[in-house]
This record gives structure tokens, C-alpha cells and sequence, in this order.
């Protein structure tokens, strides 16, 4: 406990800048390497055919769906985490991460059977071919069999984030994810005694390794090595005082992610409707993948200003939560627009790694060209978004998304891409643009400053205030 309390003191005393890139540069790593391996798996998926391809994208446009309720409990949990690990009360931020792996069973519990009830009529929405359909029910069923998981290992995460602790995640997603690459090598195409499970096994081997971080994460929390100590009893019975709080905090963020996925979603059925049809839908998938090369670490960046948000205002130091929160933003765009540029130069070649398919690539430079441009945009939203959401300050960061993302992107593409006959091209236009809005928007709330003033009371675990109620809207 100790080095947990040294740890949050170096941060608070260190310069804005060295907090920020103490906690970030973990997590940049991390998610760097996420996306590696996610690269590693998307090659070799390729190998069965462009159909595996946009099997698998369809699949995690999906999936991503879950991340509305990993949302709703990880925002909530990081910033009462952080607030009170800011503040020195290290048993409410334990009693914090209990609730939090409670959620995450009563969630599991839940969408393991709607998941894999509803997961063919939404194929079929999403326009998949028959060959596609396929696939994709083999992919996301083992996905909804084990997302217990992939919700647990990722509000493990969470709770280490925002403790300050960004350095044993890192060592457990590393782990995790050799595991992973692994077990989709032996799985996919059968090697020695396994079988060969092709697109599902894709789906088994990130299922083995999310169970491999889930144990080590918690494992690591309940130890109290690694600075939180979390005691078997902050994960029994039931808090639903404790669990409600961190909800407050967290649905509108989870309605934000909602607001994303559907947008995706709506993207993704509407470019199956173009003339360029699955090879669209292979282009996005494909692109989106090099795209979060600048994509993650900006979401890193995003993770470690929440944590100082959270921090600092728990330490009754708004000014520097507020400093950390804009070091952040124009770090974030710097690393985002750096990568956003080497993939606008090499855009053809990103995309012929993947396929050979000449339609994907020639549908799918434009798109990773276009969206590298708004990449600092991006960086700015969502650093900005989630230094807010560290607060407490959840409602702006949701309207800001549901309004650039739903309200403008969707109509916007489905404009550009039938009305004026720009086909995918459109697409990918009204994506840049809902970017550009909600990047300046987001700097105008920021500006404001209102999410300095929520407030989270230390008698119940979690508990919003009611200010911080009427700041939220």
C-alpha cells in the first residue's frame, strides 16, 4: 500500500506533462500491441478469403455492442476509483472495484443468451451473403459463450487504470495476447493435435486468452501486490447502493458507446448496399484496423487523462486536473495525427498486406486517406470526452456523440453515398466530418469548465451527489 500511495504522490508532484506520460505511455504500448496482434489475426483470417474477412467485421461490429455495458460499469468504476485513490481512501476504491466485478456477472449473465439469440436476425440486417452468415454465427457464438471474459479482463483493467497503475496491465495484456496469437495459429488452420476451426477459431483463441488476463488481472488485485488491494469479501454479496452509484456515473457513457456501435453498424449496412457491396464492408474492416494504429493510442491518452482527472479532483486540485486534461488533448492529436500521415502514404500497401482483392484496396485507400486527415480531430474528442467522463461528468461527452455520430454521420453517408452517387467515398467523408464536429465541439465543453464542479460523496461508494446530478445535466 505504500508504493500504491508513492505512486499517486509522484503524480501529483511531477509535471503535468511527466504525469501524463507516465500513466499514457503504458497504455499507448498496450494498446499499440493490441492492435499488432489483432493485425496478426486479421492476416490470418485473410488467408480463408475476403468473405472470412468481412465475417469477422461484421461480427465485431456486433460485438462491440457489449462495450455499452463494459462502459456503463468501467467509466463509472474509474472515476470513483480515482477519485478516492486521489482523496487516500483506498477501501472505498476497493469496495469501488467489488461492485464493479458484480456488474460484470449480473451483465454476463444477461447477454450470453440475448447475444446468441438475437445474433443471426442482426447478421441478416447488417446485409450479410449466405457465405458470410456463416462464419460470422461461428465467430460470434463462441464470443457470447465466453464474454464473462472479455468483461472481466477489461474492468480488471479499468480498476488498475484508475488506481494509477498502468504498468501491470501492460504485463498482463502482453500475456495475454502472445496467448492469443498462439491459440488462433493452432486453431485457425489446425495445427498438430487441434483442429482446424478456421473464422471460429479466431473467436476460441481470443476467448483462451481473455480467460488467461481475466484470472492474472484480478488475480493481481486480490494479491494487493500492485498497489490496490481488493479483499475476497469486496467481491461477494451485494452492494446495490454501490453498484446503482457506479451506474449513475456510467450509462450516458455507456450511451455514448451505444451511439458509436450503432452508428457503426448503420455504416456497415449501408455500405453493403453500394455497388462496391462486401468488398466495401472488407475495405472497413481492413481500414479500421490500420486506422486504430492511431485510433489506440489517442483512447490510451484518453484513459490516462481520466485517471489524472479523477486524481486530481479527488485531491481537491481542479487547476491541474483541468492543465492535465489539455496536455493530454494536443499529445493525443500529435501521436494520432503522426500516424494518421503514415498511413495516408502508404495506404495501398497497408491494405495489399491484408488481400490481394484489388476491389478492397481500391474502395479502401480512400477511406484510410480521408480518415487520416481528421485523425487530431479525433485524438482531441475523445481525450477531452474522457477527461469529462474521469470527472463524473458523463451527459456533454453523450450528446456530443449521439448528435456528430448519429444525428450527422448517418444521414450524412447515406446522402453522399446514394443521393449524390459517391458510393463508399461518401462514406467515408461523412465519418471525417461528424469527426471534425465533435472534436471542436468537445474543446467548447471543456472550455466551459463545468465538469470541475461534480462532486462524489465518499460515504457510499460512488455516490453522486446531487449537484453532481445537475451538473451532469
Amino acid at each position: 500500500m505504500v508504493e500504491h500511495n508513492s505512486r499517486v504522490a509522484r503524480l501529483r508532484n511531477a509535471t503535468v506533462m511527466s504525469a501524463v506520460l507516465t500513466l499514457a505511455m503504458p497504455i499507448v504500448v498496450q494498446s499499440l500491441f493490441q492492435v499488432l496482434i489483432g493485425t496478426v489475426d486479421l492476416k490470418m483470417v485473410g488467408v480463408l478469403g475476403s468473405d472470412a474477412i468481412a465475417a469477422v467485421g461484421m461480427g465485431r461490429q456486433v460485438i462491440m455492442i457489449i462495450m455499452i455495458l463494459i462502459l456503463a460499469v468501467s467509466t463509472g468504476a474509474t472515476a470513483i476509483v480515482a477519485r478516492n485513490v486521489g482523496s487516500g481512501d483506498q477501501r472505498q476504491a476497493a469496495r469501488a472495484a467489488g461492485n464493479a466485478f458484480r456488474l460484470v456477472l449480473l451483465f454476463s449473465a444477461i447477454m450470453t443468451p440475448v447475444g446468441l439469440l438475437t445474433a443471426p436476425r442482426i447478421l441478416e440486417l447488417l446485409g450479410a451473403s449466405p457465405e458470410v452468415m456463416g462464419f460470422g454465427l461461428d465467430y460470434m457464438r463462441i464470443f457470447y459463450f465466453s464474454v464473462i471474459f472479455f468483461l472481466s479482463n477489461f474492468m480488471a483493467r479499468s480498476v488498475f487504470q484508475g488506481a494509477g497503475n498502468t504498468k501491470t496491465p501492460l504485463v498482463i495484456d502482453v500475456i495475454m495476447n502472445l496467448v492469443n496469437v498462439g491459440a488462433n495459429y493452432l486453431l485457425i488452420f489446425g495445427i498438430w493435435i487441434f483442429p482446424e476451426m478456421g473464422v471460429a477459431g479466431a473467436a476460441m483463441g481470443s476467448a483462451i486468452a481473455r480467460f488467461v488476463g481475466s484470472v492474472l488481472g484480478w488475480g493481481a488485485l486480490l494479491s494487493g501486490r500492485y498497489g490496490l488491494q481488493v479483499k475476497v469479501a469486496d467481491l461477494l454479496g451485494w452492494d446495490g447502493s454501490g453498484m446503482k452509484n457506479i451506474l449513475s456515473i456510467g450509462i450516458p457513457a455507456a450511451f455514448q458507446g451505444m451511439a458509436r456501435n450503432i452508428s457503426n453498424i448503420a455504416l456497415v449496412a449501408t455500405l453493403a448496399r453500394t455497388v462496391a457491396g462486401m468488398a466495401a464492408i472488407s475495405a472497413f474492416t481492413v481500414g479500421m484496423n490500420i486506422t486504430q494504429y492511431a485510433l489506440m493510442p489517442g483512447l490510451a491518452v484518453g484513459t490516462a487523462a481520466a485517471s489524472l482527472t479523477g486524481i486530481n479532483l479527488g485531491a481537491k486540485d481542479p487547476r491541474r486536473a483541468e492543465a492535465s486534461g489539455w496536455s493530454a488533448a494536443w499529445f493525443g492529436a500529435a501521436v494520432m495525427g503522426f500516424f494518421g500521415a503514415v498511413s495516408f502514404i502508404f495506404a495501398p500497401w497497408l491494405l495489399a498486406f491484408f488481400s490481394d482483392d484489388a476491389e478492397m484496396i481500391r474502395v479502401g485507400v480512400p477511406f484510410i486517406r480521408i480518415i487520416a486527415v481528421a485523425e487530431p480531430f479525433h485524438a482531441i474528442a475523445i481525450i477531452l470526452s474522457r477527461s469529462m467522463q474521469g470527472a463524473g461528468y458523463t451527459y456533454k461527452p453523450f450528446i456530443i456523440t449521439v448528435v456528430s455520430w448519429l444525428l450527422v454521420r448517418v444521414p450524412l453517408a447515406v446522402g453522399l453515398a446514394f443521393f449524390a452517387d459517391m458510393q463508399a467515398t461518401g462514406v467515408w467523408i461523412a465519418i471525417a466530418a461528424s469527426l471534425l464536429l465533435s472534436g471542436l465541439w468537445a474543446v467548447f465543453e471543456y472550455k466551459k469548465g463545468r465538469w470541475k464542479k461534480v462532486s462524489i460523496s465518499k460515504e457510499n461508494v460512488g455516490t453522486v451527489a446531487g449537484e453532481a446530478r445537475d451538473q451532469n445535466r
